[in-house]
């Protein structure tokens, strides 16, 4: 059995349309779409269940992508360390090193990725990408840069961490105009999220009292009673401060969108694939 035709149909399983496959793998729909029925021929079984909406994987062609999957991105990875005998240098955010990266530790600590630039504001990354100082970094609300390659990685919702003792802390759930009425901490001026807060502030008709500081120091500044923070829900998930609690916003308005940018189309790929692949 040609391996090819067992590649063509990992990227089908991934996209789940032939249309965004054909454009990872470089060929045309109808040569694609010939390969896979050709692979199911020699399987003997159906791979994808086809109608109007798209392609969804049978049963069978499930279970096959589950088991190859996994060996397919071993082999991937192996091939590119040996075409990269560098690591691949990382940029990120104390806040993604903290509480993202780590969750991905088991599938990252046998690959040659290492975090080697960190920065408060992860759009300071961009610039060392273009530069050549890193080789990959997850970067907000950018979602396209020129000279490099980039997709969609993930939504990072935001929380209202407040003091203990405010009356916020109670509730089940806060909208921002109620947070508002209490000093705010935010990062410094210029930086995307205390931007958003002082327009949000400025919609509502309120004056901002804000306190600024680095997100890593908002926690400890809650605590005390100093005003109400926000910070990505990934962080209320895994850190637990005297004096404080973690309180939903209501309809989720503050959210940044977040990018996973690379050098080389081939180094996305297997970032993608690593970040994005559960064993299910």
């Amino acid at each position: 059995m040609n391996l090819q035709k067992l590649q063509y149909f990992i990227e089908m399983a991934k996209q789940q349309s032939f249309t965004k496959a054909s454009e990872k793998l470089y060929i045309s729909q109808p040569a694609l779409s010939k390969q896979i029925k050709l692979l199911e021929e020699e399987l003997g079984f159906a791979l994808f269940m086809r109608s109007s909406k798209g392609v969804k994987l049978t049963p069978k062609g499930y279970a096959l992508y589950q088991e190859l999957q996994p060996l397919f991105f071993a082999i991937d990875q192996k091939v590119y360390q040996h075409m990269n005998h560098d690591q691949i240098r990382f940029g990120s955010t104390p806040i993604l090193s903290s509480y993202y990266l780590h969750e991905h530790y088991e599938k990252i600590q046998h690959s040659n990725i290492f975090v080697t630039a960190i920065q408060d504001d992860n759009r300071d990354l961009l610039p060392m990408l273009h530069q050549g100082e890193i080789d990959a970094a997850i970067v907000q609300d950018v979602s396209s840069a020129e000279g490099l390659y980039s997709q969609f990685l993930f939504e990072d919702v935001f929380v209202a961490a407040i003091p203990q003792y405010n009356p916020l802390a109670s509730k089940d759930e806060v909208t921002l105009r109620e947070c508002f009425h209490y000093p705010q901490i935010a990062t410094p001026k210029g930086t995307p999220f205390s931007e958003k807060i002082h327009k949000r502030m400025e919609e509502e008709g309120l004056k901002p009292d804000v306190f600024e500081t680095h997100y890593h120091a908002m926690a400890g500044f809650v605590s005390v009673g100093v005003g109400i923070a926000y910070l990505p829900e990934m962080m209320s998930k895994h850190i637990e401060y005297k004096g404080l609690v973690f309180v939903p916003i209501k309809d989720t308005p503050l959210k940044r969108d977040m990018y996973l940018f690379a050098s080389t189309q081939p180094l996305l790929d297997l970032l993608l694939d690593l970040f994005q692949r559960s064993y299910l």
